[in-house]
């Protein structure tokens, strides 16, 4: 039976160690401890951690991971598998499993290094994401490749389905890899070379939109930032998220920004072909239709322009 360290945090790995098939193996959890959520910061487990405790597995949420140093070295994992885990591992950590440190990576390395892997492929318009499984080494995603597998990015998927779909696909290849390789280190390949990019996490500015782009590079921008924190606009002076787009294949003879109503809709005007807005979210209220949100304003803008 392998022993298995499983290091996650947010929900992708939450669904990865959902999947894993742990019938023949000995897990232990290692996540982040609890951070304050919610407008009142209360503390609130990770996502893995609220899974794993209640399947009764065992769940270590250290300050750091030289906290729990020794009690590692004393279990004697045959495996570290870490899935969006959140901290560098450091050399000690990579060389502590008896057959070696691996990742569950949420794009077809070396395309996408990085802690955003899945909204940046989104955003610049990718055909194609995907799952590398590699050996961890002491850079950032640089590590050999094991396997990976390719997932399609369909014309509407945010980075909520993209996640979902992609950590399935990622508890899948772990589980083969176990059947076909496990029981010793995995082989595996260099990288390539060429082809790598980065995914850096958001900035604060990287939420509002810009109209002189292109419909089709704003509805990806929109849904690269869905669920969290969500594409902002200002209409007047309220800032309001966007939930829900569709590229409208015509123009609108409008400049960028400005905006008609369609029924219940926002048609918007864009540097190329015009964006549909089907769900904004005011300030402190729920998700609604555009239409909703401008009937139940006092006074409107003079100019139907968004920015």
């Amino acid at each position: 039976m392998a022993r298995i360290v499983f290091m996650g945090t947010p929900d992708y790995a939450r669904r990865v160690l959902e999947g894993l098939d742990r019938r023949d193996h000995d897990v232990i959890v290692v996540t982040k401890p609890d951070s304050p959520t919610g407008r009142h910061r209360i503390r609130t487990p990770s996502p893995v951690a609220s899974w794993a405790v209640q399947r009764s597995l065992e769940v270590w949420r250290p300050g750091s991971l030289a906290d729990i140093k020794e009690a590692l070295a004393a279990w004697r994992p045959d495996y570290i598998l870490t899935a969006a885990f959140g901290w560098i591992l450091r050399p000690w950590l990579l060389d502590l499993p008896r057959w070696g440190a691996y990742n569950l990576h949420a794009s077809l390395l070396p395309r996408w290094r990085g802690a955003n892997p899945i909204a940046w492929a989104i955003r610049a318009g990718d055909s194609v994401s995907g799952v590398t499984l590699m050996r961890m080494d002491a850079g950032i995603d640089t590590g050999p490749i094991v396997d990976q597998k390719v997932v399609p990015i369909g014309p509407d998927d945010t980075t909520e389905q993209m996640t979902q779909k992609l950590a399935d696909v990622a508890a899948q290849l772990w589980n083969e890899t176990m059947r076909i390789q496990g029981s010793g280190p995995f082989s595996h390949h260099p990288q390539p070379e060429t082809g790598m990019t980065t995914a850096h996490k958001f900035g604060p500015h990287d939420d509002e939109v810009d109209w002189s782009l292109s419909a089709s590079r704003i509805h990806a921008w929109v849904r690269s930032l869905t669920p969290e924190p969500k594409a902002s606009v200002h209409w007047g002076d309220t800032r309001i998220k966007i939930w829900d787009t569709h590229v409208e294949n015509r123009g609108m003879g409008k400049r960028p920004g400005q905006v008609e109503l369609d029924r219940e809709d926002w048609i918007v005007g864009c540097g190329q072909d015009s964006l549909r807005i089907r769900r904004v979210q005011p300030p402190g209220r729920r998700a609604m239709s555009p239409g909703a949100f401008v009937r139940g304003l006092r006074d409107t803008p003079k100019d139907w322009i968004l920015r």
